[in-house]
């Protein structure tokens, strides 16, 4: 065999090589988007829902999903906050072994009633909010949720 035919071989075996490699390649990134996108849907909570606002004389009371157990009022005309109130307490206690996400509890529901805003979230804790004086008075369930007693809802 010549010199000619060795690096011919050499070229041809390193081509067989480069598409064996590039078809792992290609395997290996099928995988990671298939488990991209599954990996999700083992997530242990959904995505909650944005609490409908409610509206009265110009001022939109709203509870935010990235300001868990708050409510905010803003200006309609303006979109400017004018306030914002926590009305419950969530301490996470990461030392009982649960995930942050588990120990969540948003704000479900949001109802005028005159010069006050009930409010309840998913622990069906019920609040009132003093619109004038900004008092939060517990109608049912705690103030602070601290999960030390932490039972997973029953569906």
């Amino acid at each position: 065999i010549g010199p000619r035919q060795r690096d011919t071989r050499r070229l041809s075996r390193d081509v067989r090589r480069g598409k064996k490699m590039n078809r792992n390649l290609i395997v290996m990134l099928g995988l990671l988007v298939v488990f991209a996108l599954v990996a999700p849907a083992f997530a242990k909570r959904s995505v909650p829902k944005q609490v409908k606002p409610v509206e009265k004389e110009g001022i939109e009371y709203s509870a935010p999903l990235d300001r868990e157990g708050f409510v905010v009022a803003t200006w309609i005309k303006t979109k400017r906050e004018i306030w914002s109130r926590q009305i419950y307490v969530i301490k996470l206690e990461y030392k009982l072994g649960l995930e942050a996400d588990v120990q969540t509890c948003f704000i479900t529901n949001l109802e005028l009633e005159g010069e006050k805003l009930k409010i309840r979230n998913e622990r069906k804790a019920e609040f009132e909010l003093d619109l004038d004086k900004l008092d939060v008075k517990v109608l049912q369930g705690q103030a602070v949720i601290d999960y030390i007693t932490f039972k997973p809802p029953e569906k």
